[in-house]
C-alpha cells in the first residue's frame, strides 16, 4: 500500500520553524538558508493544501492548522530519530560482561586487561566476580571465567589460555641476590598460601629435588598477603610469577633462585555452555586468547 505522506525533510524544516516561530533560526538549526526553509514548508503546505504559518515583519506564528500539525509533528520526529539510531546500532556489541577470576590474578593480571578491553571496546563494560576455589565457580553467576587446573570443569567449555610459572621471591634486603643451591633457600622462613599448599614441594620436584614434607612457616589465605609478607622481608615465598612482574620490574622483590618452575596445571578460560555464541562473551574470549597468544582446545 503506497503511503501518503510527506517528506521528513519538509517536517524537521516545519517543526523547527514552528518551534522558534522564525524562520532564520530554523535555517540555523538545522544548517540551511532560509530559503531552503521556505521553500521545504512551502512544499508542505502545498502538500497538506492548508497554510501552516501567519506570516508578519519580524515572526511567523502557526496557524491553527499548524499549531496541530507541531504538536504531531515533535513526537514523530523524536521516535524516528532514536529508532535510526537503535538501526545505526543494530547487531553492535554492547552491554556489560562478568568475567570470574581468583582475586589477586584478578587484581594484578586481569584488571589492567578488562581496562585495556573496554578502552578497545567501550560499549562493553567489564566487571570482575572472585572466586577463591574451583569448588566456587558458578557458570550461572559468570559469562566467562580464568581457572587454574585441570578440565572438566562443571558446564563449560575449556580453552587453554596460558602456563602458570611459580618463581621463588623474596626481599632484595632478606636474599640479595639469587642462591646458587636451592636448598639454602630452606634455611629461611618459608611463605605458604593455603589454596596452594604444595607449591614448595612442586617447585623443588621440577628441579629434581624431593621434599618430604612443606617447610614450616608463615600461612595465608590469599596470594595479595602473601606477597606483601615477602617484600616486608617475612620469607621466601613461592608464587605465579605474573602476578609479581611489578614488583620484580621495581626492586620491591627479587629472584631468590633463578629457576622457575612450569607444573602441568595451567591456567584455562572457561566459558559456561548457556554463553557459548554469546557476542560479548565471544569477542572476550578472542581477544583475550589473541593478547595471550593461546590456543583453542576445543
Amino acid at each position: 500500500m503506497k503511503r501518503n505522506l510527506p517528506s521528513t525533510t519538509a517536517l524537521q524544516c516545519f517543526e523547527a520553524a514552528a518551534r522558534y516561530s522564525n524562520f532564520t533560526r530554523a535555517a540555523e538549526e538545522l544548517n540551511l538558508t532560509q530559503g531552503a526553509i521556505s521553500r521545504q514548508i512551502r512544499l508542505l503546505e502545498e502538500f497538506l493544501g492548508q497554510d501552516l504559518f501567519l506570516r508578519r515583519r519580524r515572526r511567523v506564528d502557526p496557524t491553527p492548522a499548524g499549531r496541530a500539525l507541531l504538536a504531531e509533528t515533535g513526537p514523530l520526529l523524536t521516535q524516528l530519530d532514536s529508532m535510526v539510531i537503535r538501526l545505526q546500532r543494530f547487531g553492535a556489541v554492547a552491554g556489560s560482561l562478568s568475567v570470574g577470576c581468583y582475586p589477586t590474578l584478578g587484581t594484578r593480571w586481569l584488571l589492567p586487561l578488562s581496562i585495556a578491553f573496554s578502552e578497545t571496546y567501550p560499549d562493553i563494560t567489564v566487571n570482575i566476580v572472585t572466586y577463591t576455589a574451583n569448588s566456587d565457580l558458578d557458570p550461572d553467576a559468570i559469562d566467562i571465567g580464568i581457572v587454574q587446573g585441570d578440565p572438566p570443569f562443571r558446564g563449560m567449555i575449556a580453552d587453554r589460555l596460558m602456563p602458570e610459572g611459580l618463581a621463588a621471591v623474596a626481599s632484595p634486603k632478606l636474599v640479595p641476590g639469587p642462591v646458587d643451591n636451592p636448598e639454602k633457600l630452606l634455611t629461611y622462613r618459608a611463605i605458604h598460601v593455603y589454596s596452594r599448599p604444595v607449591s614448595w614441594q612442586i617447585w623443588f620436584r621440577t628441579l629434581g629435588l624431593s621434599l618430604d614434607d612443606e617447610p614450616k612457616g608463615l600461612f595465608y589465605s590469599q596470594f595479595d598477603a602473601a606477597i606483601e609478607a615477602a617484600i616486608h622481608g617475612a620469607g621466601i615465598a613461592i608464587v605465579p610469577k605474573l602476578l609479581i612482574e611489578r614488583e620484580l620490574a621495581d626492586g620491591r622483590l627479587g629472584l631468590a633462585h633463578p629457576h622457575i618452575a612450569w607444573p602441568k596445571h595451567t591456567y584455562y578460560l572457561a566459558t559456561p555452555q548457556k554463553n557459548i555464541g554469546d557476542p560479548r562473551t565471544t569477542l572476550f574470549r578472542d581477544w583475550l586468547m589473541a593478547r595471550m597468544g593461546a590456543e583453542a582446545t576445543g
